[in-house]
């Protein structure tokens, strides 16, 4: 059964009451690290009835405010048409499912995404600047796309790095029937912009799943 509202929430309600809610409710299986977090998420939707919102994470407290995302660790960045998609149409492939994680409990929200990792990992994507865009081609109801902003300031346009990648692909390595390595070696990947930064963004986020990984054999 689905956790989300009703598909036609308006970006306003969904951020500032769902979210919100979602976040209190699950409060209780927040990591602890993640209660001695003080960092600020934002979300940025482009478009007829969108807008930007900042996430105060402080304490296992989270509070929201609608305004600038310039100050925000880290930024999801998308048009009110995909962030629709990827929640209530199915659109974005693998890469659109991963995106709805992020809005549900055990997400960003809940006890997961951003918030779940370690302080310290945390911590070195803060220190990253640049936008990485991530477009999804030839999934039911078109292309598909979102952003993620990392480090404070304001939002790079163009993108500092776009990845493109076909939907039947996203979903083959989702199934593990795809090599990610051998996907871009063959072209069926590709990086546009700076490469580094998308590097840079992995490390860390490896270094963060091994120390995870660590702590549960412990």
């Amino acid at each position: 059964m689905s956790t989300l509202p009703p598909a036609g929430t308006s970006p306003a309600e969904f951020f500032e009451t769902f979210i919100p809610r979602t976040f209190q409710s699950n409060a209780g299986a927040l990591p602890e690290d993640a209660k001695q977090l003080d960092v600020t998420l934002g979300v940025r939707l482009e478009g007829e009835g969108g807008g930007e919102w900042r996430y105060h994470l402080k304490g296992g407290e989270l509070a929201v405010t609608r305004g600038s995302t310039e100050d925000a660790a880290f930024t999801i960045v998308q048009s009110v048409a995909d962030w629709r998609g990827a929640l209530w149409e199915g659109r974005g492939g693998a890469f659109g499912r991963q995106s709805q994680v992020l809005f549900q409990p055990g997400g960003a929200g809940g006890a997961g995404g951003p918030a779940a990792m370690p302080p310290a990992a945390l911590q070195q994507l803060q220190m990253l600047r640049g936008l990485i865009r991530m477009v999804v081609t030839g999934g039911d109801g078109g292309d598909w796309s979102v952003g993620f902003k990392l480090g404070p300031g304001p939002i790079p346009d163009p993108p500092t790095t776009t990845v493109t990648v076909a939907a039947a692909d996203a979903d083959a390595m989702e199934r593990g029937e795809l090599d990610p390595m051998q996907a871009f070696m063959s072209g069926r990947i590709q990086i546009a912009g700076d490469m580094t930064l998308l590097m840079q963004m992995q490390a860390i986020q490896m270094q963060a799943q091994a120390m995870a990984a660590a702590q549960k054999k412990a």
